[in-house]
């Protein structure tokens, strides 16, 4: 096969390889790209011939550089990013980006984005020209410093490039897209500037206002530190509070670096308020004698804060004084900014009525007004002053006090001081009425009414008989120490009554100089005093209502509030019905009947249907407000008696001469014993005795059997006889058995036929 054959088969795979990645819109549509992991191996951009200058990648469309221009310092590297995107603007994976350094200019490719682990992954050929693929998926490019906020983050679809220069000049870098076919849009020309300058901008700056402020920014050289002069370093005042520049007494100046690499300028306030000025700072390096071009570095900002001292004035005195006692003034100057106050001075002007005794520090007194110079106070500075004053006059007295200082700071206070004289006052509360079964509540409440303190001020209150304080004491004493003009004391307790009836109570308030004062308060006590009776009947049947009616009464001299009447569901009966709104509920009824005035009668009643033969004890309850009472009625159930007699014949036909047995039952068919049980049989003509057998001893004459009386049959239980008779003729034999008890008014008789033949 000779050469141009291969190439023509080569060609041929070439191309259905191609058509085949190409309609994959995430896999590498050039050819000559298999995935194969190993050492890199260079590979060609673009398909031979046949579709080397197809559309052979329909979905890349654009391609997309950042930065497109930049500036950095020489011996730094720079990272360029690279991003395909398809006809919607979606990044592309998988496309092959070329980076060519353009020659003419500075700088190299130090490295390349060598993603993935085929053999046709990015590599750099030389230090001008390298290739790379965008990526399938995000990460993360590191830039190897401590500082994690230089990461790179890069997308699907990205790639990347990085470049540096260890001297001045222009980097002009050509990143190129080979599979997308509109040659306008597969090139992107980047272009890096690298310059050997460092520079530090003036930090920003606090000063008081009317201070001029000096800023300085430092040029030089980054690679050895060395200062750079002649730079043009621009300043422009650019928001803030009215203030220029010098030199120039413009808001935009520019100077020059000296030989000490250092640019600087002075902002002075031309109006003195508070505020800040933002200021913007260019800096520019000239045309170099080596011929590089003037150029723009950097650019700037920086504020400064112009701070407004501040002065404040308190006073405080006491709110009230006695008359002809000395009382204190004292007074707080501070500077709560950040900046000192200066030329600061205090006055105050003492009103009329009080006199001046002495101060500290001392002031400079003319007349009534007092006068202290401070002069510097710093920032955050406190100055105290302290002034002895004695009223001549009662009544209110407003003193003012003022500060001032330079830049037009003032500020005032005052104070109001009432000269006072002393009166005392006590006013005793008590209920009008109380249950003797609830304590007494007392509040006694003492009071200064008059304009100058009351000293030791003490109570004593001596209990009427029949009421008590704290564990049965007859009395309370207590000691109220000071009462400011004004003020009051409150002193509460409790007494209990012993007894009913109408209490007195007073007490006595006493202070020095003389003072005291007394009052009374008067209760009546009072008891509701209730009476509860129940009827019902004495017996009754079981299976019956059973009805019981409750009167209640109050015989007190109160009233009973809250009466609630319970009555307890007794043992062996259910509940039936109630009056009155009975609620009934977990095996009682209970009855609200609220207040029961002094005399008042309630009636209530409640039926119950007996089930149980017994006794039935019935309780009631009555409860209200301080007030209890009880009754029981007891209602005797019996049963009903009722028995059941049956005999029967073992065998109805009998030949003359056998024997024939007789089966009695008796069976209590009521709900009470039956007693006494006697049974008697009489045998016909037809038969003669033979044998008995019963639950008692039998007796039998002629023709009459009978058993001893049974003591007693409970309800429900049954009791057997037999007897058995021998046929002594032919005939229809009529078995007769007769039963009487204590409970029977008239015996029960059963028949039994027999027929005996021959």
């Amino acid at each position: 096969m000779n050469t141009t054959h291969r190439l023509r088969i080569l060609a041929i795979v070439s191309l259905a390889v191609i058509g085949t990645l190409a309609g994959c819109r995430d896999t590498m549509p050039h050819s000559f790209t298999w995935p194969t992991s190993g050492d890199t191996i260079p590979t060609h951009p673009k398909p031979p011939e046949g579709g080397y200058y197809t559309d052979w990648d329909p979905y890349a469309a654009t391609l997309e550089v950042t930065p497109v221009k930049d500036v950095n310092l020489v011996r730094t590297q720079h990272v360029l990013i690279a991003t395909v995107r398809d006809k919607q603007g979606q990044p592309l994976p998988n496309r092959r980006v070329e980076w060519v350094i353009a020659d003419g200019g500075v700088g190299d490719i130090i490295q390349v984005d060598e993603s993935g682990f085929r053999a046709s992954r990015g590599y750099k050929l030389t230090n001008k020209f390298a290739v790379s693929h965008t990526n399938n998926g995000p990460h993360v490019l590191d830039q190897g410093t401590p500082d994690p906020s230089d990461d790179i983050h890069l997308t699907a679809g990205q790639t990347w490039c990085v470049i540096t220069s260890p001297i001045e000049g222009t980097t002009h870098v050509i990143a190129f897209a080979p599979g997308i076919y509109d040659s306008t849009k597969h090139k992107v020309f980047a272009v890096k500037h690298w310059y050997d300058v460092a520079y530090e901008f003036p930090p920003e700056a606090a000063n008081r206002v009317a201070a001029p402020h000096e800023f300085v920014t430092r040029i030089t050289r980054h690679s050895d530190g060395a200062p750079l002069a002649g730079f043009e370093v621009t300043y422009r005042i650019v928001s803030g509070p009215a203030a220029v520049l010098q030199p120039g007494g413009k808001e935009v100046v520019t100077v020059r670096s000296d030989a000490n690499g250092l640019a600087t300028v002075t902002l002075e306030q031309t109006e003195q308020v508070a505020g800040a000025n933002q200021l913007e700072i260019d800096v520019v390096r000239p045309t170099t004698e080596a011929g590089l071009p003037h150029a723009q570095i950097a650019t700037g900002r920086t504020s400064k804060t112009w701070l407004m001292p501040a002065i404040d004035i308190t006073k405080k005195a006491p709110s009230k004084a006695l008359l002809g006692e000395a009382f204190l003034y004292e007074i707080w100057v501070c500077n709560p900014s950040q900046v000192y106050a200066d030329n600061v001075v205090v006055r105050d002007d003492l009103p009329d009525g009080i006199t001046y005794v002495n101060s500290t520090p001392a002031a400079t007194v003319s007349g009534q007004q007092l006068a202290w110079s401070v002069g510097r106070l710093p920032a955050g500075g406190k100055k105290a002053f302290r002034v002895t004053v004695k009223p001549t006059v009662t009544g209110p007295v407003t003193n003012r006090v003022s500060v001032h200082a330079e830049l037009g700071l003032s500020d005032e206070a005052e104070s109001k001081t009432l000269i006072i004289a002393a009166k005392l006052s006590v006013t005793k509360t008590a209920p009008e009425e109380a249950l003797i079964c609830d304590p007494i509540p007392y509040t006694i409440l003492v009071s200064n009414t008059g304009n100058a303190p009351a000293t030791n001020v003490r109570l004593h209150d001596v209990l009427p008989e029949g009421l008590t304080v704290h564990e049965g004491r007859g009395k309370l004493v207590s000691d109220l120490g000071t009462l400011e003009p004004g003020e009051s004391k409150q002193v509460r307790f409790d007494a209990r009554a012993a007894r009913t009836g109408t209490f007195e109570n007073t007490v006595t308030v006493a202070a020095d100089g003389g003072l005291m004062a007394r009052d009374s308060a008067t209760t009546a006590v009072r008891k509701p005093i209730l009476v509860v009776t129940k009827t019902g009947p004495a017996t009754t049947r079981n299976n019956r209502p059973v009805k019981y009616e409750i009167t209640v009464t109050n015989k007190g001299d109160a009233a009973a509030d809250d009466t609630v009447v319970v009555d307890v569901v007794p043992a062996g009966a259910m509940f039936a019905e109630a009056t009155e709104d009975g609620e009934f509920a977990g095996g009682k009824v209970t009855w609200q009947l609220g207040k029961l005035d002094i005399g008042e009668t309630r009636i209530v009643s409640v039926t119950f249907k007996a089930v149980e033969i017994g006794t039935l004890h019935n309780v009631t309850t009555v409860t209200a407000v301080c007030a209890e009472a009880s009754a029981e009625a007891s209602t005797v159930v019996e049963g009903v008696p009722s028995v059941g007699l049956k005999c029967i014949d073992l065998a109805d036909s009998i030949e003359v001469g056998g024997e024939v047995t007789y089966r009695i039952t008796v069976i209590n068919q009521g709900t009470a014993a039956n007693t006494n049980i006697v049974i008697a049989c009489t045998l016909p003509g037809e038969e003669a005795f033979v044998s008995a057998q019963g639950p008692t001893k039998v007796s039998a004459a002629d023709k009459k059997v009978t058993f001893a009386s049974l003591a007693s049959l409970a309800p429900g239980r049954t009791a057997t006889f037999t007897v058995v008779a021998k046929g002594i003729k032919a005939g229809d034999a009529r078995f007769l058995v007769t039963l009487t008890s204590d409970q029977l008014q008239t015996p029960v008789q059963e028949t039994e036929s027999t027929r005996f033949y021959e």
